[in-house]
């Protein structure tokens, strides 16, 4: 299946970002969205991450204008989708919001024509319900910002079919991104659920006063953080441990003392919430900067480590 035309319904953040990939691979996009403000708003936003592919030589010369002209915009639903072969879903992550607009896509699209969510943790099973073709339906989640970070997540709904997500799994190959798909649908897949631990034990060192925000980044960026790039948990512990069975063997008891003093709470108890917004808006590059200018220097940054791991592949 040849991948030519994309609608992208949803102009925020994550939309324009696959917009940004989707133009800069010379596909045709349509962008939809519920007002003229947010879709101005998002062909700025877009503008502005062709040009910094185009001036970090991600691009070729001149091409970030002449991809820019592929992109269209519309408040018309049915004109962004009737007539296009994948759709790029990235409206807000509630169920009723996503069930709402699949019920219209599935009516309005091609039979081929796949629909693709960029939710980040919701599943694709419960989603697909409202659909007549259900098998057409599938999560690919990608990592912010898109535009950058190779991995996406394909992720099927129960009535996903094997087609569906070979096919999604190819076309993010052809557009350069690295696939992984996962063997059973869990809230949140990998990234999030791996994520939302750390998040937690990150919160609970601020509440319970071990460290500022500022140190755990700092503890996380300038220790394991390092390694991150190079090393996933299994093959650290594999290297650590001078073997994963003697890893396990000799810390085992170890990490279960770890485990037990950790938290387990489901949500973030009061009591934590202004001492972690305290904390990290004391933050040096919170006080010292704008937003959009830390933004930049991540990416930045981000497009330096993959440079070099694209000369030194682990996995």
């Amino acid at each position: 299946m040849e991948i030519k035309k994309i609608g992208c319904v949803g102009a925020g953040l994550i939309g324009c970002c696959w917009a940004t990939l989707f133009s800069a691979r010379d596909i045709d996009v349509t962008i939809q969205d519920t007002s003229e403000n947010i879709l101005d708003s998002s062909i700025e936003r877009i503008e502005s991450n062709l040009d910094f592919l185009e001036k970090n030589n991600l691009l070729g010369d001149n091409k970030a204008k002449t991809a820019l002209k592929r992109i269209k915009t519309t408040l018309n639903l049915a004109e962004a989708i009737s007539q296009v072969d994948y759709v790029a879903e990235s409206v807000p992550d509630k169920y009723p919001i996503k069930k709402k607009i699949y019920r219209e896509m599935d009516k309005l699209t091609p039979e081929s024509t796949i629909l693709a969510s960029s939710s980040s943790g919701l599943l694709m099973t419960e989603i697909q319900k409202v659909t007549t073709k259900p098998e057409r339906c599938v999560m690919a989640h990608p990592i912010l910002p898109l535009h950058l970070i190779p991995l996406v997540e394909i992720v099927g709904g129960e009535m996903t079919s094997k087609d569906t997500i070979m096919k999604t799994r190819e076309f993010m190959i052809q557009l350069g991104k690295i696939p992984i798909v996962l063997k059973k649908e869990v809230p949140g897949y990998i990234i999030n659920r791996l994520q939302a631990a750390v998040l937690r034990e990150a919160i609970s060192l601020v509440a319970n006063g071990v460290a500022s925000a500022n140190d755990v980044d700092r503890a996380f960026c300038m220790g394991t953080g390092l390694r991150a790039p190079i090393f996933g948990p299994y093959l650290r512990a594999h290297v650590a441990g001078g073997g994963i069975e003697s890893f396990i063997e000799k810390l085992h008891q170890s990490y279960k003392i770890r485990w037990k003093s950790m938290e387990t709470w489901t949500e973030i108890p009061h009591s934590a919430i202004q001492k972690v917004i305290e904390s990290v808006n004391e933050m040096e590059a919170i006080r010292t900067k704008p937003l959009k200018e830390i933004e930049i220097l991540r990416d930045e940054k981000l497009i330096q480590i993959l440079r070099l791991l694209s000369k030194h592949p682990f996995y």
